[in-house]
């Protein structure tokens, strides 16, 4: 929503160099990506987020940081295709690896994140026919 004066609020679409985080019960990540396709496309002159970043009032700085926000989403796909040229793997070896937080945090919500989020791009690349379940297992397709 764009408030009078050309101010969008743009809540958790952050634009922090962590990316975007949809690991929640209730996010979808097709949904996360439309949003972020709609969010490029408000006519606004003011972005507002709702943590780290703030306020953006330059177009192009706001755009830059938006391609650099949702282009952890492909970094995270392409972490995962990495994993699976390697060998195969459990949904529980690729937790254990991570797409979202840096080797060796420790912190007690990370492998619930780690587990939604890994679910969430797994079903994304089955889709696109890149990945399948070989039982247990997830390969390369």
């Amino acid at each position: 929503m764009v408030e009078p004066g050309g101010v969008a609020f743009i809540g958790d679409i952050d634009l922090t160099g962590f990316g975007p985080y949809y690991g929640d019960a209730t996010s979808d990540l097709g949904q996360f990506r439309q949003s972020l396709q709609k969010v490029r496309e408000i006519d606004a002159c003011v972005w507002v987020t709702s943590h780290h970043r703030g306020v953006l009032t330059d177009r192009a700085a706001f755009l830059d940081a938006l391609n650099q926000f949702a282009g952890k989403i492909d970094e995270r796909d392409d972490k995962l295709l990495a994993y699976l040229r390697e060998r195969p793997h459990t949904l529980d070896e690729l937790v254990a690896r991570g797409i979202l937080y840096p080797p060796g945090v420790a912190l007690p919500w990370i492998a619930c994140a780690e587990r939604r989020s890994i679910g969430m791009h797994l079903a994304h690349l089955m889709h696109e026919g890149r990945v399948c379940a070989d039982g247990d297992d997830w390969v390369l397709a």
